[in-house]
């Protein structure tokens, strides 16, 4: 699952950032849409967590995919 937040701008120019938005991006974006218009924020983009990235080396994270090749061999 991949968590989001979202940018807004507000009227003097500072950044706001959006928390706890829906786990999907069209979720996400229509969320900090709202919550911008309803704090009188101008929306700007939503980014997602990259804390919640899957990482790994190579040859953990496509074990599977070489285990497929192998077989198919």
């Amino acid at each position: 699952m991949t968590n989001f937040f979202g940018l807004a701008t507000a009227q003097n120019g500072t950044s706001v950032v959006i928390s706890n938005l829906p786990s999907d991006r069209l979720g996400a974006v229509n969320e900090a849409k709202r919550y911008a218009a309803k704090n009188g924020l101008t929306f700007q983009t939503v980014y997602p967590v990259k804390s919640n990235e899957k990482k790994g080396a190579t040859l953990t994270k496509y074990k599977k995919q070489r285990d497929r090749a192998a077989n198919k061999r």
